[in-house]
C-alpha cells in the first residue's frame, strides 16, 4: 500500500510538472503568435511593446520604433512572413525571471527600389552578405524586381517575470554577443545552449 501511495504521488508530481511546462510553452507560443503577426503587419509599436524591456535601458523605445519604420525609407522594401516555431526550450528560472530559447524559421523578401542598389556589383555584394549570414542555399535573387527571398533559421530568448505569462522577446543574433551579455545572464545562455 505504501508503494502504491508513493507511486501515485510521483505520477501526480510528474503530471503537474509536465502540465506546468506545457502550459508555459503554450503561453510562450501564444505571445509568439502575436509577436509574429505584428511583425508581418509591420505594427512596430506592438512589436516593440513585446521586446524585452531591459533592452530599453540601452536604447529608447521611440528610437527603436523609428529604426524599424525607417528601414523602408532608404530604397528598400521588406516583408517578413511564414513564421514557424521549431522548438521552445523548457523555461529556466534565474533571479526573478524565466528564460526560454525559441528556435524558429521565417521567410523574408527584401526588395531594393533605389537605383544605387540595382548595379550588378552592388547586387553581388548584397548576395554575398546575405549568403554569409543565412547560408547560400537559403538566398535566392529575383532579377525581375531586384529582390532577395531569404529563408532564415533563427533563435530568440523568451523572457517573463516569475509568475507572469507576459513573455517578451529578444533576438539571439550572431555578432551581438556583447548586447546579449549585457541583458541575458551568462549562466542562462550557457544552460539554454544559445549557440555562443
Amino acid at each position: 500500500m505504501k508503494e502504491l501511495i508513493t507511486l501515485l504521488f510521483l505520477l501526480t508530481a510528474t503530471a503537474a510538472t509536465a502540465w506546468s511546462q506545457s502550459s508555459e510553452t503554450a503561453a510562450i507560443q501564444q505571445r509568439l503568435d502575436e509577436y509574429f503577426q505584428a511583425t508581418e503587419a509591420k505594427d512596430w509599436n506592438k512589436v516593440v511593446d513585446m521586446v524585452y524591456p531591459k533592452l530599453f535601458t540601452l536604447v529608447k523605445k521611440e528610437d527603436m520604433v523609428r529604426l524599424f519604420a525607417d528601414m523602408e525609407g532608404n530604397g528598400m522594401v521588406f516583408q517578413m512572413k511564414d513564421f514557424k516555431v521549431n522548438s521552445i526550450s523548457e523555461a529556466l528560472a534565474h533571479e526573478g525571471e524565466r528564460f526560454a530559447l525559441v528556435d524558429y524559421s521565417a521567410g523574408m523578401n527584401i526588395r531594393f527600389t533605389s537605383a544605387a542598389y540595382q548595379d550588378s556589383s552592388m547586387v553581388n555584394v548584397l548576395q554575398a552578405s546575405f549568403a554569409a549570414t543565412y547560408g547560400e542555399e537559403n538566398v535566392r535573387y529575383q532579377k525581375e524586381d531586384n529582390s532577395f527571398d531569404i529563408q532564415a533559421e533563427k533563435t530568440m530568448f523568451a523572457i517573463a517575470p516569475e509568475g507572469s505569462a507576459d513573455w517578451a522577446f529578444m533576438e539571439n543574433n550572431p555578432g551581438q554577443e556583447g548586447l546579449l551579455g549585457t541583458l541575458i545572464p551568462e549562466v542562462v545562455r550557457e544552460k539554454l545552449g544559445s549557440g555562443e
